[in-house]
């Protein structure tokens, strides 16, 4: 049996992260689209049909899968920004699924690559409905978190948690998951009330800091001392933050250490929040928030939005960030007063455009933090999205 998960046409609505990465690797709880559907269609051959120009690098994210290989067998096509969860396998394990061509249907014949996206649905204006979850913008994500992190929680044995109520006070302790290879030190709070925490393998939470369900802490994190870790708040493998921080998903690796409050956004990887920035998720009028990509604005029809940010992406300390903010990949942010609202990628303060090699070297430092390198796919796809800015 085969799986074929597909990118759609609308791919522009969930940069800046897809700038550099398939839409089925947005993360909503304890795993990623493309994690989720590995999961329910473990037996499947899986293929991923992405754009050209990212390819090279999902294949070497994603070495065991097929990745726009040049005939793509017959099989379900599920659309790479579905939240695939056990509701909607068990519609299609009941045949009650509904095929809909911009999220679900059935392939029944082999076909070219070249002739897959000549297909009727890449000529469709707008989303099909259907009965399945879709992300169609990054703050669709923050949405589906808490339903998502419950579901992921219903799924782990909790005789392997592990938690030393020495040092950590906990609340709805049936509602914790909390690694034995995690450290919880003095003080920590830890609140299920509104709903489950996980805190994964090597996660570090320091001294005094509370945490608020439904959150997700991943392997290898950092939680800083006297943070304040809010509800529907995941916090990625290797991050390491601080401060106040609500309805927000941080990808792997990246860094908000110190004070500051960011609210309702969507963080890459590699991203370097600097100490005492802040962010608006709510305007002065309490009025719905406008949020501009490069060539449109869209009516979110959301009181609360915060920034959605790219990867490779250094906000300077005490920067302070409008509601609903744009910011693209490998930028510099910086300076006094509010930011714009949008910032297009490789920025460098106001008005400037940052140096390529310096900012790559930059980011290899960064890395090298981590025991990473950057990969030869990585710098070839940066180049070039430098190079079309």
């Amino acid at each position: 049996m085969n799986l074929i998960i597909y990118e759609d046409q609308e791919i522009e609505n969930l940069e800046p992260f897809t700038l550099n990465h398939a839409s089925f690797e947005i993360k909503v709880g304890m795993y990623s689209n493309l994690d989720r559907f590995a999961r329910f269609f473990d037996n499947y051959d899986i293929f991923l049909i992405v754009r050209e120009e990212i390819a090279e690098i999902v294949s070497e994210k994603f070495p065991k899968y097929h990745v726009n290989p040049l005939n793509i067998n017959s099989g379900y096509c599920i659309n790479g920004g579905v939240v695939w969860n056990k509701k909607s396998h068990d519609m299609l394990l009941s045949k009650d699924i509904k095929e809909s061509e911009l999220f679900f249907y059935n392939q029944n014949e082999n076909l070219l690559l070249t002739n897959f996206y000549k297909q009727e649905y890449l000529n469709k204006t707008s989303l099909d409905q259907c009965n399945l979850l879709k992300i169609n913008y990054l703050w669709d994500a923050l949405d589906l978190f808490d339903e998502s992190v419950k579901e992921d929680f219903n799924s782990l044995d909790l005789s392997e948690s592990l938690i030393n109520e020495e040092t950590a006070k906990c609340i709805k302790r049936n509602k914790i998951y909390v690694s034995k290879d995690a450290t919880l030190r003095l003080g920590v709070i830890l609140d299920a009330e509104k709903g489950p925490i996980i805190i994964r393998k090597n996660a570090v939470i320091d001294i005094g800091s509370i945490i608020q369900g439904p959150v997700l802490i991943e392997e290898n994190a950092y939680i800083s001392p006297g943070a304040k870790i809010r509800p529907s708040t995941l916090i990625g493998s290797g991050c390491k933050v601080g401060g106040e921080i609500t309805n927000t998903i941080f990808h792997a690796n990246s860094n908000k250490a110190h004070d500051g409050f960011l609210g309702h956004s969507y963080i890459g990887e590699w991203v370097n929040i600097g100490a005492g920035t802040n962010n608006s998720n709510l305007k002065n009028n309490y009025g719905k928030i406008i949020f501009n990509f490069k060539n449109k604005n869209i009516k979110t029809d959301r009181t609360f939005l915060g920034s959605m940010i790219g990867d490779f992406t250094r906000i300077g300390i005490s920067t302070m960030l409008n509601t609903g903010t744009y910011i693209g990949i490998g930028c510099n942010v910086f300076g006094p007063g509010f930011q714009n609202k949008h910032i297009k990628s490789f920025s460098w303060g106001d008005d400037k455009i940052v140096d390529f090699n310096k900012m790559v070297d930059t980011c290899s430092k960064m890395m090298a933090r981590r025991n990473k390198t950057i990969t030869s796919a990585e710098l070839k796809l940066l180049k070039r999205l430098y190079l079309n800015k």
